[in-house]
């Protein structure tokens, strides 16, 4: 008698995650950083319409921005694991370290969690407001396009990503347009947006490039992989300089304090830096993770100034 087991006969081992749950995944999955620095944008829009159209006092206002607030960052991180959930065979190439390539996390656990992140971000959206509710319903449609298919057509995947955390300035403005009827963004907020949009578009450009091996399992059309990498550093050194140009324009049109130039500087120093590395090495890993990390940290740097400038000579 041949006692040998066939594949279809032997009995596959137990996955590692299996009926088990890894708290650190979880939270590593969601990006809570990211969700972090993108839902300051949500509080720069917010203050900033508050600052042009005062109604009570910013106290009285919390509620509904804290509403705002935990709306954008669970959408965002529901946004993230719907990511990577599509990307798990890049990943497994890319970011082997990540929850779902690594097995510390299944794939229908993933999507369980993006179904409570995204009931909570709907939840805190109509708490906002009727119109926010509907904005929110919009993030989510967006997030799901972008993983599913979008992010495969290079240039306008990077146009979602970059439009998505951006609009967090948009929205926050509406938050607050929508509590005092007038449904107004004001012009600063538009320049806060586009300012975002910009760097946002130029780091996704630069993280093209330096993704290019992945990225062909999926066959992701980013400039890297069709123009190749000199071409995508010239682009995202534009959209670069674009950012910083509006970013200026905000206190040249005098919504900013010229007390905060630091803030001016600062920011556009490190811009500036993000857009020249680049160019120095198109195809230098090094010099790619130079300019998305300046990138980065210049985003970081114009959310607290856009934080700041709203809060600047205003009473509380």
């Amino acid at each position: 008698m041949d006692w040998k087991m066939t594949e279809d006969q032997i009995e596959p081992e137990p996955s590692p995650t299996k009926g088990k749950i890894d708290p650190v995944a979880f939270l590593s999955i969601i990006r809570p950083q990211n969700c972090f620095i993108g839902s300051l944008t949500v509080i720069a829009g917010f203050l900033m319409g508050y600052k042009q159209d005062p109604i009570l006092s910013l106290f009285d206002n919390l509620f509904v921005l804290a509403f705002a607030y935990i709306t954008y960052f669970t959408v965002a991180a529901g946004s993230n694991v719907v990511n990577d959930i599509y990307d798990i065979e890049i990943d497994k190439i890319n970011r082997p370290h990540r929850a779902l390539p690594s097995g510390r996390m299944t794939v229908k656990q993933a999507w369980v969690y993006v179904v409570i992140l995204s009931a909570i971000g709907l939840f805190f959206g109509f708490l906002t407001g009727l119109w926010s509710a509907v904005i929110v319903l919009s993030f989510i449609a967006v997030g799901y396009a972008y993983a599913a298919k979008v992010k495969t057509w290079g240039l306008a995947g990077n146009f979602m990503v970059a439009f998505s955390f951006a609009f967090g300035v948009l929205y926050g403005s509406f938050a607050y347009a929508e509590r005092t009827l007038s449904y107004t963004i004001p012009v600063p907020s538009w320049l806060f947006f586009f300012t975002a949009f910009m760097i946002l578009q130029a780091r996704e450009t630069i993280k093209g490039a330096e993704d290019v091996e992945g990225d062909r399992i999926r066959d992701v059309r980013t400039i890297a992989r069709v123009y190749g990498y000199r071409a995508a550093a010239g682009i995202a050194a534009i959209l670069n300089l674009i950012g910083v140009a509006c970013y200026s324009l905000v206190w040249v049109l005098n919504f900013a304090s010229w007390d905060l130039w630091l803030l001016l500087i600062l920011g556009s120093a490190v811009v500036f830096g993000a857009a020249i590395a680049p160019l120095t090495g198109p195809d230098d890993k090094k010099r790619l993770m130079i300019g998305s990390t300046l990138d980065k940290i210049g985003a970081l740097v114009g959310l607290i100034a856009f934080v700041i400038i709203p809060l600047y000579g205003i009473p509380l």
